[in-house]
């Protein structure tokens, strides 16, 4: 549910917010003082809710610069593909929000980091577009070898994307487990309807 805890969450492993307790490790190697480029440069790459892209560059040139690397023109394309959006040489000045959040996420994975952390990729999709993209996201590790973790209000989404769920409210864990099992769970219910009273009282 909102305020959950769970941008928060992503901020703390990336190292954009600092940990009150817990550890952050990678691969068997702890990553708690280091900086969030350093954590990037070692495999945890994120999206932020609120995209924000230099509108003058085009769409390839900036997979390039989120990746750190000049792409392979084949490679560029076939992961701005693979998400739906326009060739490369499109600049980002005529893209809608949609598309824009299509294109930070693909660069997020056009990084192939080993980890790539998506806050709420789904915002300002519309319901088809969003499924489409949650039936992407449970190809990806298996296609470009990247693990995701997902923020995501768009319970579609999640039933497309994730096999695996855990659930915050107010920064606690009230479930975990296989997707669909978390989803019924009545502490979860609960928590959903209780925001959903909220927001239309």
């Amino acid at each position: 549910p909102t305020g959950a805890g769970k941008s928060t969450l992503i901020s703390a492993v990336t190292g954009f917010a600092a940990r009150d307790v817990g550890s952050v490790v990678l691969d068997g190697q702890p990553v708690d003082r280091l900086s969030p480029s350093s954590r990037a440069r070692r495999g945890l790459r994120r999206t932020f809710q609120t995209t924000s892209i230099a509108s003058e560059l085009t769409q390839e040139e900036y997979l390039a610069i989120v990746a750190g690397r000049r792409l392979p023109e084949e490679e560029s394309a076939e992961v701005l593909r693979f998400f739906g959006c326009p060739p490369g040489e499109v600049p980002v000045s005529i893209l809608d929000a949609g598309t824009r959040r299509l294109l930070d996420v693909a660069a997020a994975i056009a990084a192939r980091p080993k980890v790539a952390l998506l806050d709420e990729p789904g915002a300002g999709q519309s319901a088809a577009e969003s499924l489409r993209l949650g039936r992407r996201l449970a190809q990806v590790p298996a296609r470009f070898g990247v693990s995701i973790l997902l923020v995501e209000h768009d319970m579609d989404l999640v039933r497309a994307a994730c096999g695996q769920v855990t659930v915050l409210d107010f920064g606690h864990v009230i479930a975990s487990g296989p997707t669909l099992d978390v989803l019924d769970a009545p502490a979860v219910r609960a928590a959903y309807l209780g925001t959903l009273l909220e927001e239309t009282s």
